[in-house]
Protein backbone atom coordinates (compact mmCIF):
# COMPACT_ATOMS: atom_id res chain seq x y z
CA UNK A 1 0.00 0.00 0.00
CA UNK A 2 0.98 3.10 -0.77
CA UNK A 3 0.22 6.46 0.93
CA UNK A 4 -0.63 9.57 -1.55
CA UNK A 5 -2.34 12.07 0.40
CA UNK A 6 -2.24 13.37 3.82
CA UNK A 7 -4.28 16.47 5.09
CA UNK A 8 -4.23 18.29 8.79
CA UNK A 9 -6.75 20.79 10.32
CA UNK A 10 -7.08 22.27 13.33
CA UNK A 11 -10.83 21.83 15.13
CA UNK A 12 -11.60 23.57 18.30
CA UNK A 13 -14.65 23.03 20.34
CA UNK A 14 -16.47 23.84 22.83
CA UNK A 15 -16.01 21.34 26.55
CA UNK A 16 -18.00 21.82 29.42
CA UNK A 17 -16.66 21.83 33.11
CA UNK A 18 -17.89 18.34 34.39
CA UNK A 19 -16.66 14.65 35.03
CA UNK A 20 -13.69 14.09 34.18
CA UNK A 21 -13.21 18.16 32.48
CA UNK A 22 -14.80 19.74 36.17
CA UNK A 23 -12.62 22.85 36.66
CA UNK A 24 -10.15 22.30 34.22
CA UNK A 25 -10.74 23.78 30.53
CA UNK A 26 -13.94 25.68 28.43
CA UNK A 27 -12.14 24.42 25.46
CA UNK A 28 -10.27 21.21 23.63
CA UNK A 29 -8.41 21.79 20.66
CA UNK A 30 -6.80 18.96 18.24
CA UNK A 31 -5.62 18.48 15.07
CA UNK A 32 -7.19 15.97 13.04
CA UNK A 33 -5.20 14.34 10.51
CA UNK A 34 -6.46 12.65 7.45
CA UNK A 35 -4.42 9.93 4.90
CA UNK A 36 -5.49 8.20 1.73
CA UNK A 37 -4.01 5.32 0.20
CA UNK A 38 -3.68 4.09 -3.61
CA UNK A 39 -6.36 1.55 -3.02
CA UNK A 40 -8.73 4.62 -1.91
CA UNK A 41 -8.87 3.58 1.64
CA UNK A 42 -8.48 6.31 4.01
CA UNK A 43 -8.01 7.11 7.86
CA UNK A 44 -8.23 10.22 10.32
CA UNK A 45 -6.30 10.29 13.57
CA UNK A 46 -6.64 13.27 16.35
CA UNK A 47 -3.94 14.81 18.26
CA UNK A 48 -4.70 16.47 20.99
CA UNK A 49 -2.46 17.31 23.13
CA UNK A 50 -3.76 17.77 27.06
CA UNK A 51 -2.44 21.10 28.35
CA UNK A 52 -0.38 20.60 31.97
CA UNK A 53 -0.13 16.75 31.67
CA UNK A 54 1.57 16.19 27.76
CA UNK A 55 4.71 16.85 27.01
CA UNK A 56 4.11 18.23 23.77
CA UNK A 57 1.25 20.84 22.36
CA UNK A 58 -0.79 21.13 19.30
CA UNK A 59 2.56 23.14 17.07
CA UNK A 60 4.11 19.60 17.47
CA UNK A 61 1.85 17.95 16.44
CA UNK A 62 1.54 20.85 12.86
CA UNK A 63 5.07 20.14 12.63
CA UNK A 64 4.58 16.34 12.32
CA UNK A 65 1.68 16.02 9.96
CA UNK A 66 3.70 18.48 7.29
CA UNK A 67 6.56 16.59 7.70
CA UNK A 68 3.82 13.23 6.92
CA UNK A 69 2.57 15.25 3.61
CA UNK A 70 6.08 16.44 2.55
CA UNK A 71 6.75 12.41 2.23
CA UNK A 72 3.94 11.68 -0.54
CA UNK A 73 3.81 9.50 -1.69
CA UNK A 74 5.39 6.28 0.29
CA UNK A 75 4.87 2.95 1.10
CA UNK A 76 3.48 2.18 4.16
CA UNK A 77 5.96 -0.07 4.92
CA UNK A 78 8.68 2.18 4.59
CA UNK A 79 7.13 4.50 7.50
CA UNK A 80 8.94 4.57 10.59
CA UNK A 81 6.30 6.83 12.68
CA UNK A 82 9.42 7.34 15.21
CA UNK A 83 11.55 9.44 12.32
CA UNK A 84 8.69 11.85 11.83
CA UNK A 85 8.13 12.50 14.96
CA UNK A 86 8.95 12.26 19.07
CA UNK A 87 5.70 14.29 20.12
CA UNK A 88 3.65 11.54 21.77
CA UNK A 89 0.04 12.79 20.55
CA UNK A 90 0.97 13.86 16.77
CA UNK A 91 2.91 9.81 16.85
CA UNK A 92 -1.33 8.73 18.49
CA UNK A 93 -2.56 10.31 15.26
CA UNK A 94 -0.43 9.75 12.37
CA UNK A 95 -0.77 5.72 13.64
CA UNK A 96 -4.72 6.18 14.03
CA UNK A 97 -4.50 7.11 10.89
CA UNK A 98 -2.31 5.08 8.97
CA UNK A 99 -3.91 1.92 10.92
CA UNK A 100 -7.40 3.08 10.52
CA UNK A 101 -6.77 3.27 6.26
CA UNK A 102 -4.81 -0.16 6.47
CA UNK A 103 -7.79 -1.54 8.35
CA UNK A 104 -10.79 -0.17 5.65
CA UNK A 105 -8.30 -1.15 3.01
CA UNK A 106 -8.43 -5.11 5.13
CA UNK A 107 -12.33 -4.60 5.80
CA UNK A 108 -11.10 -6.00 9.24
CA UNK A 109 -10.88 -3.54 12.86
CA UNK A 110 -7.67 -1.79 13.84
CA UNK A 111 -8.12 -4.25 17.15
CA UNK A 112 -7.88 -7.21 14.84
CA UNK A 113 -4.50 -5.90 13.33
CA UNK A 114 -3.04 -6.34 16.74
CA UNK A 115 -4.65 -8.91 17.97
CA UNK A 116 -6.46 -12.52 16.99
CA UNK A 117 -8.51 -12.42 19.15
CA UNK A 118 -10.05 -9.12 20.38
CA UNK A 119 -12.52 -8.56 22.58
CA UNK A 120 -16.25 -7.85 21.87
CA UNK A 121 -17.50 -5.82 24.05
CA UNK A 122 -15.03 -3.33 26.77
CA UNK A 123 -16.74 -2.96 31.03
CA UNK A 124 -15.93 0.46 31.55
CA UNK A 125 -15.21 2.22 35.28
CA UNK A 126 -17.37 5.32 35.49
CA UNK A 127 -16.18 8.24 36.77
CA UNK A 128 -17.84 9.64 40.22
CA UNK A 129 -17.41 13.31 41.92
CA UNK A 130 -19.96 12.49 44.98
CA UNK A 131 -22.43 10.02 46.75
CA UNK A 132 -24.80 11.29 44.33
CA UNK A 133 -23.81 10.56 40.54
CA UNK A 134 -22.48 7.42 42.39
CA UNK A 135 -25.73 5.92 43.45
CA UNK A 136 -27.14 6.75 39.98
CA UNK A 137 -24.41 5.58 38.27
CA UNK A 138 -24.18 1.83 40.05
CA UNK A 139 -28.33 2.39 39.70
CA UNK A 140 -27.39 2.21 36.08
CA UNK A 141 -25.72 -0.72 36.15
CA UNK A 142 -22.32 0.43 36.68
CA UNK A 143 -20.23 -2.40 38.44
CA UNK A 144 -17.35 -0.22 38.68
CA UNK A 145 -16.78 3.15 39.54
CA UNK A 146 -13.57 5.46 39.84
CA UNK A 147 -13.67 8.50 42.26
CA UNK A 148 -11.91 11.48 41.69
CA UNK A 149 -10.96 12.53 45.70
CA UNK A 150 -9.04 15.14 46.78
CA UNK A 151 -8.90 13.86 50.58
CA UNK A 152 -10.26 10.07 51.50
CA UNK A 153 -13.64 11.57 52.90
CA UNK A 154 -15.06 11.79 49.49
CA UNK A 155 -13.89 7.91 49.04
CA UNK A 156 -15.71 6.96 52.36
CA UNK A 157 -18.98 8.93 51.57
CA UNK A 158 -19.22 7.30 47.83
CA UNK A 159 -18.73 3.58 49.46
CA UNK A 160 -21.43 4.27 52.23
CA UNK A 161 -23.58 5.36 49.23
CA UNK A 162 -22.96 2.07 47.09
CA UNK A 163 -21.80 -0.11 49.45
CA UNK A 164 -20.34 -3.53 47.72
CA UNK A 165 -19.44 -1.77 44.64
CA UNK A 166 -15.55 -1.86 43.41
CA UNK A 167 -13.82 1.59 43.26
CA UNK A 168 -11.05 3.04 42.21
CA UNK A 169 -9.64 6.42 43.40
CA UNK A 170 -7.72 8.99 41.52
CA UNK A 171 -6.05 11.44 43.45
CA UNK A 172 -4.30 13.38 40.47
CA UNK A 173 -0.99 13.68 42.61
CA UNK A 174 -2.73 15.76 44.88
CA UNK A 175 -2.57 14.21 48.25
CA UNK A 176 0.46 15.34 50.59
CA UNK A 177 3.05 13.72 50.73
CA UNK A 178 3.06 13.10 54.78
CA UNK A 179 -0.69 11.91 54.49
CA UNK A 180 -0.53 9.44 51.63
CA UNK A 181 0.16 6.51 54.10
CA UNK A 182 -2.27 7.42 56.80
CA UNK A 183 -5.32 8.40 54.24
CA UNK A 184 -4.36 4.79 52.39
CA UNK A 185 -4.58 3.17 55.89
CA UNK A 186 -7.90 4.98 56.32
CA UNK A 187 -9.22 3.23 53.35
CA UNK A 188 -7.91 -0.10 52.99
CA UNK A 189 -10.85 -1.76 54.59
CA UNK A 190 -13.50 -0.67 51.40
CA UNK A 191 -13.35 -2.28 48.23
CA UNK A 192 -10.73 -0.83 46.19
CA UNK A 193 -8.93 -1.60 43.87
CA UNK A 194 -6.51 0.87 43.44
CA UNK A 195 -5.52 4.64 44.11
CA UNK A 196 -4.18 6.37 41.58
CA UNK A 197 -0.81 8.65 41.70
CA UNK A 198 -1.65 10.16 45.27
CA UNK A 199 1.42 12.47 45.26
CA UNK A 200 4.12 13.47 42.79
CA UNK A 201 7.09 10.58 42.65
CA UNK A 202 3.53 7.73 43.86
CA UNK A 203 6.29 4.94 42.15
CA UNK A 204 8.56 5.77 45.04
CA UNK A 205 6.16 4.53 47.37
CA UNK A 206 6.28 1.22 46.06
CA UNK A 207 9.82 0.38 47.68
CA UNK A 208 7.88 -0.31 51.19
CA UNK A 209 4.82 -2.43 51.52
CA UNK A 210 1.20 -0.23 51.48
CA UNK A 211 -2.08 -0.46 52.89
CA UNK A 212 -3.85 -0.30 49.61
CA UNK A 213 -2.14 -1.22 45.89
CA UNK A 214 -1.38 1.81 43.40
CA UNK A 215 -1.69 2.65 39.78
CA UNK A 216 0.67 4.45 38.08
CA UNK A 217 -1.30 7.34 35.08
CA UNK A 218 0.87 10.37 34.51
CA UNK A 219 4.30 9.35 35.77
CA UNK A 220 4.12 6.76 33.14
CA UNK A 221 5.05 9.56 30.42
CA UNK A 222 8.63 10.12 32.20
CA UNK A 223 9.45 7.21 34.17
CA UNK A 224 12.48 5.83 33.44
CA UNK A 225 12.44 1.87 32.56
CA UNK A 226 14.93 1.00 35.58
CA UNK A 227 12.21 2.75 37.91
CA UNK A 228 9.26 1.67 35.81
CA UNK A 229 10.91 -2.18 36.56
CA UNK A 230 11.00 -1.51 40.06
CA UNK A 231 7.62 -0.55 40.23
CA UNK A 232 6.13 -3.56 38.40
CA UNK A 233 7.97 -5.77 40.25
CA UNK A 234 6.12 -4.27 43.87
CA UNK A 235 3.51 -6.26 44.37
CA UNK A 236 1.51 -3.35 45.48
CA UNK A 237 1.41 -2.14 41.98
CA UNK A 238 -2.18 -2.86 40.61
CA UNK A 239 -2.43 -1.12 37.15
CA UNK A 240 -0.29 0.98 34.48
CA UNK A 241 -3.28 3.26 33.53
CA UNK A 242 -2.42 3.60 29.47
CA UNK A 243 -3.24 6.67 27.46
CA UNK A 244 -2.16 7.03 24.03
CA UNK A 245 -2.44 10.93 23.48
CA UNK A 246 0.48 11.14 25.99
CA UNK A 247 2.25 7.85 25.84
CA UNK A 248 2.94 8.10 21.78
CA UNK A 249 0.55 5.51 20.15
CA UNK A 250 -0.31 2.16 20.06
CA UNK A 251 3.20 0.75 19.77
CA UNK A 252 4.11 2.17 23.19
CA UNK A 253 1.31 1.19 25.17
CA UNK A 254 0.83 -2.14 23.91
CA UNK A 255 4.88 -2.52 24.70
CA UNK A 256 3.64 -1.33 28.47
CA UNK A 257 0.32 -3.54 28.47
CA UNK A 258 3.06 -6.70 27.65
CA UNK A 259 5.30 -5.49 30.67
CA UNK A 260 1.97 -5.16 32.26
CA UNK A 261 0.64 -8.72 31.79
CA UNK A 262 4.07 -10.29 32.31
CA UNK A 263 4.05 -8.45 35.82
CA UNK A 264 0.93 -9.63 37.00
CA UNK A 265 -0.77 -5.76 36.99
CA UNK A 266 -3.57 -4.76 35.02
CA UNK A 267 -2.73 -2.49 31.48
CA UNK A 268 -5.99 -0.15 31.97
CA UNK A 269 -6.79 1.73 28.87
CA UNK A 270 -7.69 5.31 29.62
CA UNK A 271 -8.82 8.71 27.92
CA UNK A 272 -6.93 12.22 27.65
CA UNK A 273 -10.50 14.08 27.13
CA UNK A 274 -9.72 13.86 23.43
CA UNK A 275 -12.28 13.82 20.71
CA UNK A 276 -14.37 10.96 19.16
CA UNK A 277 -11.65 10.66 16.86
CA UNK A 278 -8.68 9.96 19.46
CA UNK A 279 -11.63 7.84 21.75
CA UNK A 280 -12.68 5.35 18.90
CA UNK A 281 -8.73 4.59 18.45
CA UNK A 282 -8.63 3.90 22.37
CA UNK A 283 -10.99 1.34 22.44
CA UNK A 284 -9.97 -0.40 19.04
CA UNK A 285 -6.41 -0.68 21.81
CA UNK A 286 -8.52 -1.01 24.41
CA UNK A 287 -9.78 -4.26 22.80
CA UNK A 288 -6.51 -5.42 21.61
CA UNK A 289 -4.78 -5.43 24.91
CA UNK A 290 -7.78 -7.84 25.80
CA UNK A 291 -6.99 -7.15 29.61
CA UNK A 292 -10.58 -8.90 31.53
CA UNK A 293 -10.65 -5.65 34.09
CA UNK A 294 -13.04 -2.23 33.57
CA UNK A 295 -11.17 0.28 31.49
CA UNK A 296 -11.36 4.12 31.47
CA UNK A 297 -13.53 4.75 28.39
CA UNK A 298 -16.78 6.19 29.79
CA UNK A 299 -18.55 8.72 27.92
CA UNK A 300 -16.72 12.35 28.98
CA UNK A 301 -17.44 15.97 28.24
CA UNK A 302 -15.06 16.40 25.26
CA UNK A 303 -16.99 14.01 22.97
CA UNK A 304 -19.67 16.15 22.83
CA UNK A 305 -20.05 19.26 20.40
CA UNK A 306 -16.82 17.79 18.05
CA UNK A 307 -18.41 16.95 15.06
CA UNK A 308 -20.51 20.20 15.16
CA UNK A 309 -17.41 22.35 14.78
CA UNK A 310 -15.02 19.98 12.85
Amino acid sequence: MHIVGVEARVVRWPLEPRGAARGLWRERTALVIGVRCDSGATGLGEAAPLPGMSIDDLDDAVVAADALAARVPFALETLGVDRITAAPAARFAIETALLAAVAQHMRTSIAALWSRLPLGELVTAVVVDDEAEAARAVAAGARCLKVKAETPEVVHRVARAVPGTRLRVDANRRWPRSEVWGWLAALAHLPIDFVEEPCTDAHELLAERLPCRLALDESLVTLERSALARALASPDLAALVLKPTLLGGFARCLELAALAHRSGVAPIVSHALEGPIAMAACIELARAIAADVPVGLGPHAALEHFWEHA
